[in-house]
């Protein structure tokens, strides 16, 4: 009956330790993959910038400017593009869609310093449709995105947006776009565009670190739950295991005692118990009709 009362408990115990590890490892996966997303998001940064610097000192070269523009660019674009990848396979939607919502702002940047250098460089009737093309896409770009950010972020992208080097610039990108001469001074032009180029990074580089937190955050809360949940079922079973014990303990068992004789000893055989001779008279009984008929 012990043994029947203790199945339900350790069946708990056994479902506690099979869902404790699932969640275990669920949560150690999780916190993995944010790792693995933090050192993927500065990598890709770095790897970016590296390429846009490249890039910007090929394109000083007249007669490979174009396959200089389109090669780089082309690297950029897949470097960002395996970023993404990491936003597919996020652990959950909030940190799937802050991470994608870096990579639009990682990808904003880029559109940026490509029109930049393409403006550099020097602009023909060819590259002038193409950095026409890149500034549309970076001003759009910008400004979808920043319905997404956080309200940190919000106040960055207005801090960039409402910015007299924004102003500059827009008026400068405007101006190559059409080819009419500047309305700002060359030097003041390029301090605009740094300045507007290390503000959009700094954008991307807040969004990254708030998402990758964010996923963290998320491995840390479900190794907790995972860990309390067992412990409970863990605690749940130990309690019903004791109850059992004690109620089966309290159980009036009747005790039958079995009485095995010695070793070789006779049973004894009560006195009313008929003779195992059946049908031979006692002889003392013979006798004593016997000495009555004398008598007579």
């Amino acid at each position: 009956m012990l043994c029947i009362a203790f199945v339900p408990g350790a069946a708990l115990i056994l479902v506690a330790l099979v869902i404790g590890i699932f969640l275990v490892r669920q949560a150690l996966q999780t916190r993995e993959l944010a790792e693995g997303t933090a050192g993927a998001a500065a990598g890709v940064a770095r790897t970016v910038v590296s390429l846009q610097e490249q890039r910007c000192a090929a394109m000083r070269e007249p007669d490979h400017r174009a396959a200089a523009f389109a090669s780089f660019s082309q690297r950029i674009d897949n470097a960002i593009g395996g970023l993404r990848e990491f936003a597919r396979t996020a652990p959950d939607a909030e940190s799937g869609f802050q991470q994608t919502t870096a990579v639009q702002l990682l990808s904003v940047a880029e559109s940026m310093d490509r029109a930049d250098s393409l403006a550099v460089a020097g602009l023909d009737a060819a590259s002038r449709r193409t950095f026409a093309l890149a500034v549309g896409s970076y001003r759009s770009g910008l400004t979808q995105v920043s319905g997404q950010l956080t309200e940190s972020g919000r106040v960055r992208y207005e801090s960039v947006t409402r910015s007299a080097d924004w102003s500059r610039l827009a008026a400068a990108e405007d101006a190559l776009a059409a080819a009419e001469p500047l309305p700002v001074t060359q030097a003041s032009w390029r301090t605009a565009a740094y300045d507007v180029s290390r503000q959009l990074g700094e954008l991307y580089s807040q969004q990254s670190q708030y998402a990758v937190q964010l996923t963290l955050d998320g491995g840390r809360r479900t190794l907790a739950g995972a860990l309390a949940a067992s412990a409970a079922i863990l605690l749940f079973a130990v309690l019903i295991m004791v109850v059992v014990r004690r109620l089966v303990a309290r159980l009036p068992v009747p005790v039958v005692p079995i009485v095995v004789p010695a070793g070789g000893s006779a049973i004894p055989r009560p006195r009313h118990a008929a003779s195992h001779r059946a049908g031979v008279l006692d002889p003392r009984l013979m006798k004593a009709v016997l000495d009555g008929l004398r008598r007579s």
